[in-house]
């Protein structure tokens, strides 16, 4: 869980779970919680991973592109005849994530990001990753670790818990096994789970400037200590290149030219604090220096130290604001103690604010909610913070709301998205030569890891490299 969802889970307590709006599933009914499901057979996974699948198609969103979709499927249908028993029907997604990530729902659910794709080098990387989270879903890992999480005493520390939650390092060691040998059984070269680690572990290094020492309770093991096992095991497996193939870079190159890298017009960009969307036609901005998060279902921005949040989110039909306003605070159970509701004017539309309190898990919060109605929809921003903290935050809060407004023709023809582009390196010439020539708007350190070589290499020439070329977004215009 990223700092900024946790801080949203914390602020998100008791009453105010449906008042601000956090992931749940999107047929539950205000107030219900969701029921904890014991994974203790092959047909709860089903289940469970069926329903959760929903979850994250509704909150992170898939990928609208049927030829990825199905280029990423057709290497999982290849990695499943190594699978002894198939026991689930499986089935694989893009997911449009930027980060590199790649996670298993119980009842083989596999999840592939953009950001997985991007990153990877050819296609025995991404196969391996593949094979890496079929491996979870069919040794029933996630059961597994519920179990242990059951068992856990009722003393131990919360923060130890937590980490429990997720896959134990022997776990990720048994996935990283046998992704390798499902990919040695397909055809792959096993090796592509220990450099797509060291890409992993070089990219982390470049965004955060170092790469963190692993602690105790780290769920997963440090890629770097995971790249070096896998290299060794590799090195064990008898594999013969499946000639159907063809050249494993060329194949995913070809695949994934054209993709967008980084955040997508389509589903919003933030530029500095201000976040603009522009087939939604309108633009936010969001408290200077506070930490942003976009989703399918919200939008928002989380105080550094977690004292506040606000979020933008569109979950209630037009109509008249007051009474969809009302009629929105009589859904809400338990329901929130409302202190004071008004019209108010947003960048000259007529919109609603209502403040409101309730008291969650972590004490009381106090609430900020504006609703604005905006084309097809009524929008609703969301401030909230701990009671005891309102009147540092209070300022902030309701400068965002009154922030939205409609998005200029001006700043709609600014807006540009940036695509993965393939180049064919010239004989002599490093990163830094055939970026100029190409357009190429990575660095030349992101460019070296994202193509897997050192800065000062040089090309023999003919290689394929990767890279990241800006354009202008052609937006509809609402």
């Amino acid at each position: 869980m990223s700092r900024i969802h946790a801080s949203l889970a914390w602020l998100c307590g008791g009453a105010l779970v449906v008042a601000l709006g956090c992931a749940t599933s999107p047929k539950a009914q205000p107030g219900a919680a969701k029921k904890r499901t014991v994974l203790m057979t092959e047909y709860d996974d089903a289940r469970v991973g069926r329903e959760s699948a929903q979850d994250v198609k509704a909150e992170i969103g898939v990928l609208e592109d049927s030829a990825l979709a199905a280029y990423v499927d057709g290497i999982g249908r290849k990695l499943l005849r190594g699978v002894p028993r198939r026991g689930f029907d499986y089935q694989f997604f893009v997911v449009d994530m930027i980060e590199p990530n790649a996670f298993a729902l119980p009842g083989g659910y596999i999840f592939v990001s953009r950001g997985v794709l991007a990153l990877a080098n050819n296609e025995d990387e991404l196969a391996c990753v593949i094979g890496h989270e079929i491996t979870h879903a069919a040794r029933r890992h996630a059961a597994a670790q519920q179990a242990l999480e059951e068992s856990l005493p009722s003393l131990v520390l919360p923060g130890a818990a937590a980490k429990f939650a997720s896959y134990s390092r022997e776990m990720e060691r048994e996935a990283d096994e046998g992704g390798q040998i499902l990919c040695a059984a397909a055809g792959y070269d096993p090796i592509g789970m220990s450099t797509f680690l060291t890409s992993l572990a070089l990219a982390s290094r470049l965004e955060l400037g170092y790469t963190r020492n692993p602690t105790f309770f780290d769920t997963h093991p440090g890629s770097e200590e995971r790249a070096a096992a896998n290299a060794v095991r590799a090195r064990e497996i008898r594999w013969q290149r499946d000639s159907a193939l063809g050249d494993p870079r060329a194949a995913l190159l070809r695949r994934i030219a054209g993709i967008e890298i980084g955040q997508r017009p389509e589903a919003g960009i933030f530029d500095g604090d201000r976040f603009v969307h522009p087939a939604l036609g309108f633009t936010v901005r969001f408290p200077s220096g506070w930490r942003h998060s976009n989703s399918n279902r919200a939008v928002g921005a989380v105080q550094p130290r977690g004292e506040a949040v606000v979020f933008l989110a569109a979950d209630s039909p037009p109509g008249e604001v007051g009474e969809v306003a009302r009629q929105w605070l009589e859904r809400q159970q338990p329901p929130l103690h409302v202190e004071d509701s008004r019209p108010v004017k947003i960048s000259g539309i007529d919109a609603w604010r209502v403040e409101a309190s309730a008291v969650g898990r972590s004490g009381s919060v106090r609430a900020q909610l504006t609703f604005i109605p905006f084309h097809d929809a009524t929008w609703r921003i969301t401030g909230a913070t701990p009671a005891a903290l309102a009147t540092r935050h209070e300022a902030a809060l309701l400068s965002t709301a009154r922030s939205f407004r409609p998005l200029t023709p001006e700043e709609r023809s600014r807006i540009e998205v940036t695509r993965l582009q393939v180049e064919t390196a010239r004989a002599g010439e490093g990163f830094a030569e055939l970026s100029r020539r190409s357009r190429n708007v990575w660095s030349i350190n992101d460019t070296a890891v994202y193509n897997g070589e050192f800065a000062d290499h040089r090309f023999a020439g003919g290689e394929l490299v990767k890279i990241a070329v800006r354009e202008a977004y052609a937006s509809p215009a609402r």
